[in-house]
């Protein structure tokens, strides 16, 4: 169990363009300390002998690139050393796009592997660098990677603007919160944008003379080009760039030999025009700024507020008008003693491949050595809790070899979709998810929900129980290709191969630091779906995503003469329906809305 305590020193992974600037400019609104910007060039790539007659060197085109923008690569340095004045890292992409598949897993030559070195470095030079900035917006894809990557070398990955807001109101954040000057270097929207004629082209005039909205309303193009439709490269940014702004002064057009609708801006001369007078440090003036102008992804329908409302003040007719604690429901008779019963789990095995386990608590209720020492008292209580806990595990895999025994699939912890853990105090927590962790793991975890039901709540004074649902073969899914699978396997896994209109599995886990949702507190995913239907969504506590701190009804501008229980609960409710959002990618994953 971990949260961030506050300001992190992080490294700006930078491109050069809108995305990963403005990202940048939020971590430093949130409060972190930029130290440096690192940066992935890319390799060039000659164009043919009849070509290299008409074309200077310079205007080869980049090796193509799945995870990092290449265009406008030239001019990056000049940005971060001379506008922005800060140490800069680059290292050439030497891998190629391997493994492109959304579930990442380490393989030697992928140009994610690229990344991992050049934070490497950064690292060696700066021991004191915490997080990881980066302007992944929609793409899963980019964002798993560098999630990857972070996790590896003990890094937080910042990511502010995961989805952010919707399409228009993130490019009017970019270019009117942000103040950035952007010009377009790269194109491939035929026939809505052409190289010849938007290149070069100032992004904030495309969106004032409708241009972009046009585009939009006629082919379906992302105004902010997160559909790939547009590339661009930052000349001005100003709280950023303190010391000067780019001038390109030399520019060349170059199409793609294979699609004319596809081109590049080769950036041949370009230089810094200084500016006048030096601007406060970019890191105080945005610590002044606060949080007032980030547009969060926040829901605020009046059906929520509704609903909100009505529970909360149902909830509100039911305390106590006393300041006495209320009493336990548990008869005295079950309080005052620990029964030490054996308890047998539940199992439903149900048609299709889900199990459902139910009532998982030790057989026996451990004993503690009580003290006189209150403290004491507490720290036996969780060893204890995590002795139950460990048992809880052993019971689980005995569990799961039986089923593989009747079954044609090997099921194993990585096909639990969902967990609801339960523990007699909350202080039990932390020492038990780290042992959590160790079973169920951090790649493509199960969700979960975990509460605190009070002592001696559970069944015989146990301090932790656990249910689970699981499908068969859902974890290998996750995790293979259908080009690897052997079809001849009479198994859920084939046939779920075979299918190409509902995905088996689908996991949503974002471990960045935004402004979408709270990152997952421990080895969890924030929604497992089943079918492109079933959606299995962990639980949610009133955290504010991009500081991970409870709502409080003291500053952040809260509603005066609200109580902390009750803006905590608006928080948790507007966190359920951004990870509703959330899954509503557009690709085969179901999403909902907090009315379903």
């Amino acid at each position: 169990f971990f949260c961030w305590a506050g300001n992190m020193k992080f490294v700006a992974l930078l491109s050069g363009g809108k995305d990963s600037i403005y990202a940048t400019l939020l971590a430093l609104r949130h409060g972190h300390e930029l130290v440096c910007c690192a940066h992935l060039a890319p390799r060039r790539r000659r164009l043919s002998s009849s070509q290299d007659d008409d074309h200077h060197d310079d205007e080869d085109l980049e090796e193509e690139s799945y995870m990092y923008q290449t265009a406008g690569s030239e001019a990056v340095r000049l940005q971060v050393e001379e506008c922005m004045g800060l140490p800069f890292y680059v290292r050439e992409i030497r891998g190629k796009s391997r493994n492109t598949s959304l579930v990442y897993e380490e393989r030697g030559h992928d140009e994610v592997e690229d990344l991992f070195h050049l934070l490497q470095t950064v690292q060696k030079s700066h021991p004191e660098i915490e997080a990881v900035s980066s302007g992944a917006i929609l793409s899963t894809y980019q964002r798993t990677r560098i999630e990857h990557v972070c996790q590896r070398l003990r890094l937080t990955s910042l990511s502010y603007l995961w989805r952010m807001s919707s399409q228009r109101a993130l490019l009017d954040g970019i270019l009117d919160d942000g103040g950035i000057e952007a010009v377009l270097v790269r194109v491939a929207c035929p026939p809505g944008l052409l190289p010849q004629k938007h290149l070069n082209r100032n992004l904030r005039s495309l969106r004032d003379d409708g241009t972009l909205d046009d585009l939009h309303g006629r082919w379906g193009m992302h105004p902010a080009g997160e559909g790939g439709e547009y590339e661009t490269l930052v000349v001005d940014c100003p709280a950023l760039f303190r010391f000067g702004r780019l001038k390109l002064e030399e520019v060349v057009v170059v199409c793609d030999e294979s699609d004319e609708g596809v081109g590049i801006l080769r950036i041949r001369k370009c230089r810094v025009e200084k500016k006048m007078e030096k601007q406060e440090s970019g890191n105080e003036s945005e610590k002044g700024n606060g949080n007032k102008s980030i547009t969060s992804h926040h829901y605020s329908t009046t059906a929520l507020k509704g609903v909100v409302d009505h529970v909360a003040q149902s909830a509100k007719s039911q305390l106590p008008t006393s300041n006495s604690t209320m009493q336990s429901t548990i008869p005295k008779s079950i309080q005052n003693r620990v029964i030490r019963s054996i308890h047998l789990p539940n199992v439903r095995i149900m048609k299709g491949g889900l199990c459902h386990i139910s009532a998982l608590i030790s057989p026996i209720a451990c004993d503690n050595n009580y003290s006189n020492n209150n403290s004491n008292d507490k720290v036996d209580e969780a060893e204890a809790a995590v002795r139950e806990f460990l048992t809880i595990t052993q019971m689980l895999q005995t569990l799961l070899s039986r089923l593989t025994s009747t079954s044609t699939s090997s099921i194993t912890p990585q096909d639990i979709i969902y967990v609801h853990l339960y523990l007699s105090e909350i202080s039990h927590f932390a020492k038990i998810n780290r042992h959590y962790q160790q079973y169920f793991g951090t790649h493509l975890p199960p969700s979960r929900s975990c509460v605190a039901v009070g002592h001696r709540a559970l069944p015989g004074g146990r301090r932790v129980m656990m249910d689970c649902i699981l499908h068969c073969d859902s974890g290998r899914y996750l995790r293979t290709d259908a080009k690897d699978e052997d079809s001849t396997t009479d198994s859920f896994l084939q046939r779920a191969m075979a299918n190409h209109h509902h995905p088996l599995r689908k996991v949503l886990h974002v471990q960045s630091l935004s402004t979408w949702a709270p990152v997952c507190i421990g080895p969890y995913s924030q929604a497992n779906v089943l079918r492109s239907s079933l959606v299995f969504l962990a639980g949610m506590i009133g955290l504010i995503p991009e500081t991970m701190r409870l709502i409080q009804s003291d500053g952040d501008g809260n509603a005066e003469g609200a109580d902390d229980w009750e803006l905590e609960l608006h928080q948790s409710w507007r966190n359920a329906a951004s990870v509703l959002d959330g899954l509503d990618d557009g690709g085969g994953v179901a999403g909902g809305k907090l009315e379903d």
